[in-house]
This record gives structure tokens, sequence and C-alpha cells, in this order.
């Protein structure tokens, strides 16, 4: 079973994954490599959607965990709080 604790272990895994993706957008752009223009521009391009792919999943994991929080923190106070 996934807990808390194993859902903020994967955001932090995808959040250092999600660096490296970006630390390679930035090489790339710098032209210092032996890819031809339409070759760096297809390069770039996968690497850009597979960062937004990282992003969006770490995001989907973050309102998860704030979800959990909340129902946490609701059964904490009981049905009776306001």
């Amino acid at each position: 079973m996934l807990t808390a604790n194993h859902l903020k272990t994967r955001m932090s895994r995808l959040e250092k994954l999600s660096l490296g993706l970006a630390r390679e957008v930035s090489l790339v752009r710098s032209g210092n490599d032996p890819l031809l223009y339409l070759e760096r521009k297809a390069y770039l391009g996968a690497i850009q959607d597979a960062l937004a792919g990282v992003e969006q999943a770490r995001v989907t994991l973050a309102q998860v965990c704030q979800r959990l929080r909340d129902e946490q923190h609701r059964r904490r106070e009981g049905p009776n709080a306001a």
C-alpha cells in the first residue's frame, strides 16, 4: 500500500529528475554539441515534453499529499468541528 511517505519520496525523485531534465535543456540550447539544427530541435522538444510530464506528475502528487493532509486534519478535529 502506498503511504503519504511513499508519495513524498516519489515527489522528491520527480523533482530531482525535473532538475536534471532542465539542466539538459540548458546544455543543449547552448549549441555546444554535434547535433544538427533539426536534430537539436527534435531532441529539445522531446526533453521538454518529458520535463512537462514529470512536472505534471510531481504537481499531481503534491495535490494528493495536500488532500491527504486536509483529510487527516479534518479527522483529528472530529465531526463537531466547524
